[in-house]
């Protein structure tokens, strides 16, 4: 874009713009160029974003989800090894993984997960005593990820509940419904629950 055109956009005088477009440049989150246009006099610098195509950098990712979830195969060892992959990356995570439940203390093991499911980009929010998924953020129009890869995020939400099977909420994961995927609690067990994560079916 110019600066002309840049100016257009934000309503700005265009040199203004330019002085701000300038200091982008010497920053080094803005190049810019000149494209020959054919006409007499010197063409109109060009300025253009440094930064990558967001989109492109989410279709890069996943792939490589893709291609790690293949790698693994199928099967119960592959589910296994795809939900330690999940718990590993919720101990790299800073303040993720839960401490020890004090004797006594009620834990709200389902709102817990709210800042995670956030952060990850399932727009979570709460509705009575369960958690609805408003989004999924590896769902595209031309791509949906593969089994293992939401068996990746429930182990790490297995992580971020607490290793302890005695301390915490059996946590159910709800077919996907018309509000999108829920996420709701049953009576603490003793034994550690089977979760099955199901991501939002939004594009």
């Amino acid at each position: 874009m110019t600066a002309v055109q840049v100016a257009s956009a934000l309503n700005l005088h265009h040199n203004t713009v330019r002085e701000h477009l300038d200091a982008l440049v010497d920053a080094g989150f803005v190049t810019v160029s000149t494209k020959p246009t054919g006409k007499r006099g010197r063409p109109a610098l060009r300025y253009a974003s440094t930064a990558p195509d967001p989109q492109q950098m989410v279709d890069a990712y996943l792939l490589l989800l893709d291609a790690i979830a293949d790698t693994l195969g199928e099967g119960e060892e592959a589910r296994a090894t795809a939900l330690e992959i999940g718990r590993r990356w919720a101990e790299l995570t800073p303040g993720t993984v839960a401490e020890p439940t004090v004797d006594g203390e009620q834990v709200d093991r389902v709102t817990a997960l709210i800042p995670y499911l956030a952060v990850m980009g399932f727009a979570p929010e709460v509705s009575g005593d369960t958690v609805v998924l408003r989004s999924c953020p590896l769902i595209t129009r031309n791509h949906r990820p593969r089994d293992l890869v939401c068996t990746m995020h429930e182990g790490f939400l297995r992580a971020v509940v607490g290793p302890d099977p005695a301390a915490y909420e059996r946590l159910k994961f709800l077919p996907n419904g018309p509000d999108g995927c829920q996420i709701g609690s049953t009576q603490p067990i003793h034994e550690e629950p089977d979760l099955k994560v199901v991501h939002a079916d939004v594009a």
